[in-house]
């Protein structure tokens, strides 16, 4: 079966139980859109004993006045978001799958860590509504899963005519403990993964993460080239070796299976790091930076410069490293004309190239360019050392152990490591660190769970209707005393809250 064929039968399959469901099943089943609420008295009980403990009145009564705060911040955050967004490129907006997170249908959200985070993150949500609905003596009528094929949510229904009858601070302080369950079990949960992270190892050298040049994998570890040891990726880019020439390259890699060009390698030993075993490889390859790309209708570009060709000279002048390749580049002026030398396939080739400009290649991109770019070349060619991308295993590492290190842009970039796909790591590049692959599953979950939370928590702070910060908004006592001024408020906040979002979905995809 297509995967279209599998959809449309899914399809088909939940229009049949949602009519069975509401036909014979009304005592167990209601309609919530196109889902089903799935109605049950499980955890009515453990509610019933976990609200009787009188930590839930200091825990309400705080977040009471923390939740708004929050909401207020989260605006902050949104007028801050959407002017960031006016210097997206339209080339680089994501695409709108990232905007709902939900497993399966945003890309960055791993299946399984994503359901059971979300499942942990909506229980403990509704779970924490209905502990503080009873810390107030109101009814929880049932509980239950939302199901939409599969389970999406979870719900505490507690009795609302006893809820529309309690003054607004209560009412509030009952939608306040959602959110307020979400931000707790965050805090919990990423300090949890960063006591993780510490025991976590890295191994010495640099990690390949991408490579067009065909006798390197991603995963493998550069430990030496020509006998000069590499413990961190950044030597590579001061290395000063003559370009084009042929080099020795010594590599660990956890696959003894590696070919080149049909050929296979043999590992010509092995080491084990904390249990963990690599091979030793040794590669020959040239050397020199390599063209892994080009900006289209650049330059380099309509010099039509073959991707995968090495960089060897500039107007005559050597090109040994990329700091090399700066300092010789930025002597000329837009409007230049150069001599690029480059080598594909063991073959030199001459190219005539009249440089661009930096400022004018920025306005295209939509980027606001600063008045120094007017004077600096522009070529349109991505150079990497030996063709390789490379993953900073050390940079990482800190991130994880650290998110605050950088200080709040360092839990932003924290936050952001699924949207690079870089949590969970792609399996090659778990073996640059030397750790146990179940240190990193507990790593990931408790990573997943934070995020989840965090992210549930973050938006049902917003103070906009029907999320929990807009019915906190909506109960608070002083705007009680005018109804119509109150209402006149929260559809005013709503509507620029909702303005903002819109504005960051819809302008960086004009």
């Amino acid at each position: 079966m297509s995967l279209l064929d599998i959809i449309f039968t899914a399809i088909l399959a939940w229009i049949v139980v949602y009519y069975l469901a509401i036909r014979f099943g009304k005592k167990y089943f209601a309609p919530y859109g196109p889902a089903l609420l799935l109605k049950t008295s499980i955890g009515i009980r453990t509610i019933e004993r976990v609200s009787k403990n009188k930590f839930w009145d200091y825990f309400l009564s705080a977040f009471y006045y923390i939740i708004p705060i929050l909401g207020f911040f989260t605006i902050i955050l949104l007028v801050w978001e959407a002017v960031l967004v006016l210097s997206i490129p339209k080339s680089e907006a994501l695409p709108l799958t990232y905007i709902l997170a939900l497993p399966g249908i945003n890309p960055a959200i791993p299946i399984l860590y994503g359901i059971i985070g979300l499942i942990v993150a909506v229980g403990l949500h509704e779970a924490s509504h209905g502990i503080a609905a009873r810390r107030f003596n109101i009814k929880v009528k049932s509980t239950g899963l939302l199901w939409l094929v599969i389970p999406i949510g979870a719900f505490v229904e507690p009795d609302e005519d006893e809820v529309k009858q309690r003054d607004p601070k209560t009412r509030a302080k009952i939608f306040a403990a959602g959110p307020a369950m979400n931000i707790i079990i965050a805090i919990i949960t990423i300090l949890a993964a960063i006591s993780i992270a510490n025991y976590i190892t890295p191994v010495p050298g640099a990690v390949v993460y991408g490579s067009i040049n065909p006798s390197f994998q991603p995963g493998e570890i550069i430990q030496s080239i020509n006998n000069v040891n590499i413990t961190n990726y950044s030597q590579i880019f001061s290395l000063s070796l003559t370009p084009g020439q042929m080099v020795n390259v010594t590599v660990l890699s956890h696959n003894p299976n590696i070919q080149i060009n049909g050929i296979k390698l043999s590992a010509s030993n092995y080491i084990n790091v904390n249990g963990v075993k690599y091979y030793i490889l040794d590669i020959k390859t040239f050397y020199g930076l390599y063209i892994t790309g080009l900006i289209k209708n650049s330059p380099a570009y309509n010099s039509t410069i073959k991707v995968g060709s090495i960089l060897i000279s500039l107007n005559g002048q050597y090109i040994d490293n990329y700091s090399n390749f700066l300092k010789v580049f930025y002597k000329y002026k837009p409007g230049n004309v150069v001599t690029l030398t480059t080598m594909f396939n063991g073959k030199l080739n001459n190219y005539t190239v009249t440089l661009g400009s930096r400022y004018n290649y920025l306005l295209s991109q939509g980027v606001t360019p600063s008045p120094g770019d007017k004077n600096l070349p522009y070529l349109g060619v991505y150079l990497d050392p030996l063709g390789l991308e490379f993953f900073d295993q050390y940079s990482y590492l800190n991130l994880i152990r650290n998110p605050l290190n950088q200080g709040i842009l360092g839990l932003f970039i924290y936050v952001g490591l699924p949207l690079h796909f870089e949590m969970p790591l792609p399996d090659a590049l778990m073996y640059s660190y030397a750790s146990s692959p179940y240190l990193w599953t507990l790593e990931e979950t408790f990573y997943w769970l934070f995020w989840l939370n965090f992210a549930l928590g973050l938006t049902n702070v917003l103070p906009i209707v029907p999320l929990d910060g807009g019915y906190v908004l909506m109960n608070i006592p002083a705007l009680n005393k005018n109804e119509k001024l109150r209402n006149y408020i929260v559809a005013t906040v709503s509507l620029i809250i909702l303005f903002l979002i819109m504005w960051q979905i819809i302008i960086p995809r004009l």
